[in-house]
């Protein structure tokens, strides 16, 4: 099973409260696919980065305490549906290699 963009806005929480754990991990799927833009001197998109963040800067985003968002991800990373590597204080991002088992049915 594979979820279509209008599915995924009609399930999504809306509101500036604490986001649902199904409302996390869209949020997180959104930014590890688009990456972080890098623009030319003409504002331009030229490329992406691999999305990265912070435990504490995901707390503030999703409304969570800081320790909660370290389990979520841990969760994600021990069934493989994301991988993390530690940047200094950020985590960088990205798909695992078996995530297509757990994205799709």
């Amino acid at each position: 099973m594979a979820i279509g963009q209008d599915l995924i806005n009609c399930l999504r929480s809306n509101g500036n409260h604490r986001l649902s754990r199904y409302d996390a991990f869209v949020w997180l799927m959104e930014r590890i696919n688009k990456g972080i833009s890098i623009h030319n001197e003409h504002g331009e998109q030229v490329g992406a980065l691999p999305f990265s963040s912070s435990y504490k800067r995901l707390a503030e985003e999703w409304n969570w305490e800081r320790h909660s968002v370290c389990k979520f991800i841990e969760e994600l990373v021990s069934i493989s549906v994301i991988s993390s590597q530690r940047k200094g204080n950020t985590f960088v991002f990205s798909l695992s290699e078996k995530s297509h088992k757990h994205l799709l049915l």
